[in-house]
């Protein structure tokens, strides 16, 4: 008789498109083939619904969980989800993005024997000072005291949880974020500058600071385009600001994209402009690609890009900086093309999605395997 499958739960705050989504998606197929696995999320509709549903795995709604802090919801959340995990009974749940990281950690208290594994895709208490910093900061720490494993996506988010005291020595671990090689061919074309962005609309991100580069290049006499791929709150703020400088002809917001990567092919330069980060997925998915990347040193970014090597890295909401970077690629079209060889190179050797996979297979299957003992 064969053994049952142990059962795993793979918990997002959103189904939306974003970087903990992405992630969800590219492990999602290794764990259907070792474990009987279901996913829980807000929302009917977004990547994670829809590959759920193309290999059979059984998606749950959560109907009270938000992205936003909610005194009156977030008890709701936390009842829904310890109801599921009593029904679905799972030996393991895998939990991404901070609001249901704290929640769902919370919730596995009253289903015992449930072990659990969060993913900080970017600490919450990032970038954040005063009375929200120590909030996040605390209920951090809160809840790395009830956590099995703590998986950070870059060393520098591991310092953090280290300074913060999140965790343990021996609940804290490392796995970077891989992807799958991507096609990319980026033949020199004459026309502007074409630079593509790929990012929610809300902070960390900061978008205006490449409208504001993008109209001093412009200003330089330097040709550009820029498409920025996605959405968030924070949408009618950048429109304000392209209307500002007389931006609306060569930047375009062209909200939710499903064709991302043949955008990315278009392109000649990848831009993520962020206050602080964990260690972007759009940034692995354009360095896939072959695109040089210029991003701000923050976060994880520099464990990916090499000032240089692999792209250029700039200070954090400069967009003076930024403008210099991009008009040097803008110059120099061939040094361009170096950094984005270099910077494949880098994601097939380092950041494969083979590789990341593996990797929390290895962890489920230590921890089981403990249980089980």
């Amino acid at each position: 008789m064969t053994p049952a499958k142990p059962r795993v739960g793979v918990f997002v705050t959103l189904a939306e498109a974003g970087g903990a989504q992405t992630f969800v998606t590219s492990l999602l197929p290794a764990l259907v083939e070792r474990y009987d696995v279901f996913v829980a999320a807000h929302g009917t509709t977004g990547p994670v619904v829809e590959l759920s549903r193309r290999l059979g795995v059984p998606y749950e709604h959560l109907r009270q969980l938000r992205r936003d802090l909610d005194p009156l919801r977030d008890p709701l959340a936390t009842a829904e989800i310890a109801a599921l995990l009593r029904r679905r009974r799972p030996d393991l749940i895998q939990i991404n993005s901070s609001k249901a990281g704290v929640i769902a950690r919370a919730a596995a208290r009253f289903a015992p024997g449930v072990r659990t594994v969060f993913t900080a895709h970017g600490w919450a208490f990032s970038g954040r000072g005063g009375r929200s910093g120590a909030v996040y900061t605390a209920a951090e720490r809160a809840a790395g005291r009830i956590s099995d494993a703590i998986v950070c996506v870059s060393r520098h988010d591991l310092s953090l949880a280290v300074a913060r005291h999140v965790g343990t020595p021996a609940t804290r671990h490392v796995i970077q974020n891989g992807i799958a090689d991507l096609a990319g061919v980026h033949p020199v074309r004459p026309g502007p500058l074409r630079i593509v962005s790929v990012a929610r609309l809300q902070e960390p991100k900061d978008l205006t600071s490449l409208v504001v580069a993008a109209a001093t290049l412009k200003r330089t006499g330097i040709d550009v385009r820029v498409e920025i791929v996605g959405e968030g709150p924070d949408r009618p703020l950048i429109e304000a600001v392209v209307a500002e400088h007389g931006a609306r002809r060569f930047v375009h917001l062209l909200g939710h994209r499903d064709d991302v990567p043949e955008l990315l092919q278009g392109a000649d330069v990848f831009v993520l402009s962020s206050r602080w980060e964990g260690l972007p997925y759009s940034i692995l998915e354009a360095m896939a690609t072959g695109l040089p990347v210029v991003a701000s040193a923050v976060g994880g970014v520099p464990e990916l890009v090499a000032d240089g090597v692999t792209g250029h890295l700039v200070r954090p909401q400069d967009p003076g900086a930024l403008a210099a970077a991009l008009s040097d690629l803008a110059e120099r079209p061939d040094r361009g093309r170096a950094l984005g060889a270099a910077g494949r190179d880098v994601v097939r050797r380092r950041h494969s999605v083979e590789g990341m996979q593996g990797r929390y297979v290895a962890l489920f299957d230590g921890l089981l395997r403990r249980h089980a003992g």
